[in-house]
């Protein structure tokens, strides 16, 4: 993630805006092909902060 897409994110207050948002971003990174491993370090920092990863997440992990 940019540091602008960070800052969006951490505006969002809604959990249906912020799965949204998380769709957009997996959309982005398979579309740049470069990043896939985003996923499971994304998954690993919900897992240490004890936050249920969003679905969308689950689903491609």
């Amino acid at each position: 993630m940019t540091k602008a897409q960070k800052k969006l994110f951490k505006s969002l207050k809604r959990d249906e805006h912020r799965e949204a948002f998380i769709d957009m971003l997996m959309s982005q990174q398979s579309a740049l092909g470069k990043y896939s491993h985003w996923q499971v370090a994304y998954a690993k920092k919900c897992k240490k902060k004890k936050i249920k990863p969003p679905k969308a997440l689950k689903a491609a992990a």
